[in-house]
């Protein structure tokens, strides 16, 4: 399944969580929560990590709560180690404790400290959806020029070697003449003995 979000959360802010779910949901925005996207029988961490793995971006339900919880501890740390953007979500005025603040410190962050939670929402969805186009246009761009590099090697290095007047070394099995020069060298002798064979019996 596609995955834009994975929200992070201590489970004493749920209804938190819930809410800034539905608010991302209701804008398009596919969202990971648990326990509600951990399908039975599957193993709770390695859903998790599945989970992370796949998100484009990580949401950060920030509080006193989410400081004491080891469970976010390790859910930002194993998005850090992804290269996955963190959108810290104050609820709280507290400072992050020395174990996120070592992940976090940097991330702009989004307050919803004054009621009401919905308008902060709505702000959150906006920044968000920002997000996901700017890393969607990055990986476009990103895909486009490795297929490019993949596509044509033999010509962009022919480009290069031609700036710097350098001959090109062919690659096996891309250059025709590699495998044909036999078959032309047995033709042009063929083609000799063959012309004298004529001359000998005229």
């Amino acid at each position: 399944m596609a995955l834009d979000v994975f929200i992070s959360y201590a489970i004493a802010d749920k209804l938190t969580a819930d809410a800034a779910c539905a608010a991302l949901e209701a804008e398009g925005i596919r969202c990971w929560i648990a326990p509600r996207d951990v399908l039975p029988g599957m193993d709770y961490a390695e859903a998790i990590i599945e989970a992370i793995e796949k998100a484009r971006g990580m949401l950060l339900i920030f509080s006193s709560n989410a400081n004491r919880s080891n469970q976010v501890k390790r859910e930002v740390e194993r998005a850090v180690h992804h290269g996955i953007p963190i959108i810290p979500f104050r609820i709280e005025d507290v400072p992050p404790n020395r174990a996120l603040e070592y992940f976090i410190s940097a991330p702009h962050w989004l307050d919803a400290l004054t009621p009401p939670l919905e308008q902060h929402l709505k702000h959150l969805a906006s920044t968000i959806r920002m997000l996901l186009s700017r890393t969607e246009v990055g990986s476009e761009a990103s895909t486009a020029q490795s297929r490019s590099e993949v596509i044509y090697p033999v010509h962009q290095a022919r480009r290069r070697d031609r700036r710097v007047n350098r001959p090109i070394s062919p690659e096996p099995g891309l250059d025709p003449p590699m495998f044909l020069g036999p078959a032309i060298s047995f033709l042009r002798t063929f083609n000799q003995i063959r012309a004298a064979l004529r001359l000998a019996y005229r």
